[in-house]
């Protein structure tokens, strides 16, 4: 059983990495609208903008569950921000170069490799935002700032309580992210890619993994829920959509704030539904190229900036193809192309460096 559980959350992973991939592909496209009567099926679509929070929900998600099941202490602390950082680094440092090398011979011409390199080292890429090699890499920043902050929640969760560790910690997080939002406005919108603003969407996965380790049945009607979750997110992606976003010029980093902390909570509850479904959800999260998708959606998330860009040049100089399907096309072959780059970057980069247990 927990081997299919395994492979429903990469089926979600693989989800959150090829909706990166469709959002990036889309908008260098010039986000192309498809009509079907009078529904835009592009925004349905655009959901995929939101694979990052989808990624931190699951993050949020694993990070509970496969190290909360036992006592924590200071020491494990260390031992678990050592074992991230083996975890992770040697592909985005490898990624991190290719980047830098492809910027210098293709984008911007010479630059200063040594702020840009010690920005990544210490991943603090959404910090040190002008030195972020790759736009995509503020969110191993996020990363690695809430693995500073849910060592926290372990330790403490037994000695005074899951509920009452949680509320402090998420609870600061949130009030954080409204009074920066208040005092700062418009002044900055840095402070949303940080983690006391992205909070909520790893708390609402801590709390899924909470209710998932508890074993009980939380949602019986689970096609109702699913729809209810689905309604949820879309809410709250409709509350960082642009016409939305200009309701307020000073204050518009509320609705941003709003929007992402509800999408987090719709993302949750789908990962919960997922993760206890035995029919449908189960199989279809949990089927082979999903799952394989999945295995590797780290290394597919890294590379995808490098690859996507090419793949639109050529069908762009090729096959100047128009409208809606241009996007999918680029989409489908520019997967293909790092389908093998992935598994290779895996194969390389990720599985000598992993422990067996816990898998995530």
């Amino acid at each position: 059983m927990l081997r299919d559980r395994i492979k429903t959350l990469d089926g979600l992973r693989a989800l959150a990495a090829v909706g990166v991939l469709w959002i990036h592909v889309w908008t260098i496209h010039g986000n192309p609208r498809c009509y079907l009567w009078k529904i835009d099926l592009a925004n349905i679509l655009a959901i995929g903008g939101n694979g990052v929070d989808l990624f931190f929900v699951i993050s949020g998600f694993c990070m509970n569950y496969f190290y909360g099941r036992k006592a924590f202490t200071y020491h494990d602390f260390m031992v678990f921000l050592k074992k991230r950082w083996i975890r992770l680094s040697p592909a985005f440092y490898t990624a991190v170069v290719f980047y830098m090398i492809g910027s210098n011979l293709f984008h911007y011409g010479d630059i200063s490799f040594m702020p840009y390199l010690l920005t990544s080292a210490f991943y603090l890429n959404a910090i040190l935002y002008p030195y972020n090699v790759a736009a995509h890499f503020w969110t191993l920043s996020t990363e690695w700032q809430f693995y500073l902050a849910i060592p926290f929640i372990l330790i403490y969760k037994n000695s005074i309580g899951f509920k009452k560790i949680y509320l402090i910690v998420f609870g600061a997080l949130l009030l954080s992210a409204c009074l920066i939002t208040f005092i700062l406005g418009n002044r900055s919108d840095q402070y949303t890619y940080q983690l006391f603003f992205r909070g909520a969407q790893f708390g609402f996965g801590v709390l899924a993994a909470h209710m998932f380790m508890g074993n009980k049945n939380y949602f019986s009607n689970r096609a109702l829920w699913l729809l209810i979750f689905m309604v949820i997110t879309y809410s709250g992606r409709i509350l960082i959509s642009k016409g939305i976003l200009q309701l307020s010029d000073s204050y518009y980093n509320i609705f941003k704030l709003s929007g992402f902390t509800i999408i987090g909570a719709g993302f949750a509850g789908i990962l919960y539904l997922a993760l206890t479904s035995k029919k449908w959800l189960n199989l279809v999260l949990g089927n082979p190229l999903f799952a394989s998708i999945g295995k590797i959606s780290y290394s597919f998330y890294l590379w995808h900036a490098m690859v996507y860009p090419f793949i639109y040049n050529y069908i762009n100089h090729a096959y100047p193809i128009k409208g809606f399907i241009a996007p999918v096309i680029t989409t489908i072959m520019s997967a293909m192309v790092l389908y093998p780059i992935a598994w290779l970057s895996f194969l390389l980069l990720e599985k000598p460096f992993m422990k067996k247990k816990p898998v995530v």
